[in-house]
């Protein structure tokens, strides 16, 4: 994970809302970060980003909730290539 990035989160917005997909309560890798990092301020800020990610990978057992559309994008080009 880019440690830049994680140092530059601000506190949650109201653009930081949880939503739901699939029945499933979900918010932005970088809200969470950014909530947490407020709540826990003593802890390394890598640390939390290791924390959040094995709980996600428990959570998830590596298959993804959402993909951003250019995955799928991605998959209808391979897709309709030809096979060989």
């Amino acid at each position: 994970m880019d440690e830049s990035a994680s140092d530059a989160v601000s506190p949650a917005t109201g653009a930081d809302l949880v939503h739901q997909v699939d029945g499933i309560e979900v918010a932005s890798f970088r809200a969470v970060i950014a909530r947490l990092r407020t709540d826990y301020p003593l802890e390394d800020p890598s640390r939390i980003e290791a924390v959040v990610l094995r709980e996600w990978e428990a959570f998830s057992a590596g298959r993804p909730l959402v993909v951003p559309i250019a995955v799928e994008e991605g998959a209808r080009e391979i897709l309709g290539l030809p096979r060989d």
